[in-house]
């Protein structure tokens, strides 16, 4: 009787995890996965639409104000959908896969990393909002989202080993970030700035874009202003590994 009993439970239970094993390997729901809802889709899509009639017309303060609003608007929709491929290796749920497909029959496309399969930042608003406005109210904000978007998207896991980031491009990046060192804006991070100045002076250094000399001083001089403002900054542990390898 106990053997039967036993039989029974172990066919029970092989029975049960073949059901759990194949439940696993089942397609979830569309919507278990969608980032974003049938609601925020079309928000979104109404908002760039409003904000591309705004930046179309009207005057420069007001046209760059739109396409400020833009980028935040990109950048909000691609930290979603990044966060999306991060946990599933890819964009999922239909409401998403729509937006994705309606947003890149804007200007405004999406374009994955072949590098990273990563969403890359779309900086035209940033920049456009710039050639409007170069002195306007959010002049500091444009500039420093171009540097920190910029930035994040153009290494894999080494930031000292960028990819096919020109010369001419690292020294527009350095001049963003020596103009913002100073920046009165409040979503300006002057953490965020000081750290990404330096280690473009790293790479200014290797590739020759700037004198080594001056940049091995300006990387000391950045590191020192990083130790005295945020001495307990895991950035710092990850600017003093690089520039003492």
């Amino acid at each position: 009787m106990t053997r039967s009993l036993r039989r029974a439970g172990g066919s029970l239970l092989a029975a049960l995890m073949a059901l759990v094993a194949l439940i696993a390997l089942m397609p979830a729901p569309a919507w278990s996965h969608d980032a974003i809802s049938s609601e925020a889709r079309k928000a979104y899509v109404a908002k760039l639409d409003e904000l591309q009639r705004g930046a179309a017309s009207g005057s420069p303060a007001a046209r760059a104000a739109a396409l400020i609003e833009t980028g935040k608007l990109l950048d909000e929709i691609r930290s979603l959908l990044n966060e999306d491929i991060i946990s599933h290796g890819k964009i999922q749920g239909l409401e998403t896969t729509m937006l994705v497909s309606q947003l890149n029959a804007t200007p405004y496309k999406f374009q994955q990393s072949p590098q990273t399969r990563l969403i890359l930042a779309d900086l035209r608003p940033w920049r456009e909002a710039l050639t409007l406005e170069p002195k306007g109210a959010q002049a500091a904000l444009a500039r420093y989202r171009v540097l920190k978007n910029h930035f994040y998207d153009s290494f894999v896991d080494n930031p000292l080993k960028p990819i096919q980031q020109s010369k001419e491009t690292l020294l527009d990046m350095i001049g963003f970030g020596e103009g913002l060192l100073n920046a009165k804006h409040a979503e300006v991070d002057s953490e965020e700035v000081h750290f990404i100045l330096a280690i473009h002076y790293l790479q200014a250094a290797e590739s020759g874009a700037v004198p080594k000399a001056k940049c091995q001083q300006r990387v000391q001089e950045l590191v020192r202003r990083f130790r005295s403002s945020w001495p307990n900054s895991l950035k710092l542990a990850t600017l003093d590994a690089l520039a003492n390898p």
